[in-house]
């Protein structure tokens, strides 16, 4: 008598998870139970939740664009995950990501075209003013296995997104401008794959101050503002751990005020003084 243990392995998977592990397991179960099934809804509602529609929200859709994009995202990520090629992908969820992402582009794409999606692909290549994209086919995209990144890293793809939206509205908050908070966030991100000097506690402010033509006093608080230190976390590290709890952790409003008033203390000194008002109930304190 042989038993299928299959759907007792979702056991230890018992909410949907971006693992590689959890995919596969909840894949297994679908064999089974079919896409009808609870394994099925479950998965495809967080697809639709937690993959493609922050997708569509971080191209700034709204309307009745979001809402196509989303399905469109939703319905790419479905295909894929029907494939018998995806389960022997070192990545699955990169792979399905890839294919979601594409599928949002590619409605960004005909909207601004004012065709087709496959029409806009071609005329996509030859307008300079569109980010250029190439379709890559799902065999490829298993054949070299998506090693070029981890399966946690495109986890944290929509959860980047939405932390770097927090992020640039973090920085309004404190004063600066919508295009200066963008700016700032973007090139943050970017100094984080700027070769790293091991004697060095804080990369990439010298970067900033260049391409944003801000004060090198200026530029070294908001890295360490949003990216932190050995010692300190910095603000987008917290929101893609906490959430939106991260700015309303004490001291995090101190330490980004400090990056628009000079006679501040630095960041984190600000942060760990604004902490401290905070718990012996000196909240103007922690305001200034």
């Amino acid at each position: 008598m042989t038993t299928d243990h299959r759907p007792d392995r979702l056991e230890s998977c018992p909410r949907i998870v971006r693992t590689r592990e959890c995919l596969l397991q909840a894949l297994d179960v679908i064999d089974d139970e079919g896409w009808d099934g609870p394994t099925g809804t479950r998965l495809l509602s967080f697809i639709r939740a937690d993959l493609a529609r922050p997708l569509a929200m971080e191209w700034g859709l709204s309307g009745f664009m979001a809402a196509q994009a989303e399905a469109s995202a939703w319905q790419a990520a479905w295909r894929v995950l029907t494939m018998p090629q995806l389960r022997i992908a070192d990545s699955p969820w990169g792979v399905v990501w890839q294919a979601a992402r594409r599928a949002v582009h590619g409605e960004v794409a005909a909207a601004s075209f004012g065709t087709s999606e496959r029409q806009a692909w071609h005329l996509l290549a030859g307008d300079e003013r569109l980010p250029v994209a190439r379709l890559e086919s799902l065999d490829k995209w298993t054949d070299m296995g998506l090693d070029a990144v981890s399966d946690e890293y495109m986890a944290l793809g929509v959860d980047f997104a939405i932390a770097r939206r927090r992020a640039q509205a973090a920085l309004a908050a404190v004063g600066w401008g919508r295009d200066e908070a963008e700016g700032i966030v973007a090139t943050a991100v970017g100094v984080q794959v700027l070769p790293r000097d091991p004697r060095c506690t804080l990369v990439g402010w010298r970067t900033m101050a260049d391409e944003l033509g801000l004060p090198p006093w200026q530029a070294r608080r908001l890295c360490i503002v949003l990216l932190g230190t050995p010692d300190w976390s910095g603000l987008i590290p917290r929101l893609l751990a906490d959430g939106s709890a991260a700015l309303r952790e004490p001291g995090m409003h101190a330490a980004l005020r400090s990056t628009r008033v000079r006679r501040h203390r630095s960041p984190v000194l600000a942060a760990r003084r604004g902490a401290s008002a905070v718990a012996t109930g000196r909240p103007q304190a922690a305001a200034s």
